[in-house]
């Protein structure tokens, strides 16, 4: 069977996960686990990786495409002394991920 799963606003910025979709597209889903990227990419990667396999109820899962879309970006000001302010910019990305399973 073929299904479709999107993940909205992962707080993680477009670039750094656009250079991991190339790494992740065409694996099987358990080698998810096997990755040591840095601590907070491979939080929600395994985040993913754990929600695919409990909706599929099975780990046969070859993952056919892994696509990186851009999400939000919130700007926040954060006030210093003598009236100086800082921005603040939080990158948001959307995932698109094609999976096989059997």
């Amino acid at each position: 069977m073929q299904n479709n799963f999107i993940f909205k606003n992962i707080p993680i910025s477009y670039r750094k996960m656009y250079l991991y979709s190339k790494i992740l597209s065409n694996k099987p889903i358990l080698y998810f686990y096997k990755l040591y990227f840095s601590k907070k990419i491979n939080f929600y990667l395994l985040k993913i990786c754990n929600t695919i396999i409990n909706i599929c109820n099975s780990t046969n899962i070859f993952i056919k495409n892994f696509f990186i879309g851009k999400g939000k970006i919130i700007k926040k000001i954060n006030f210093r002394a003598k009236g100086r302010i800082n921005f603040i910019v939080k990158k948001f990305c959307n995932v698109k991920i094609n999976i096989l399973y059997g």
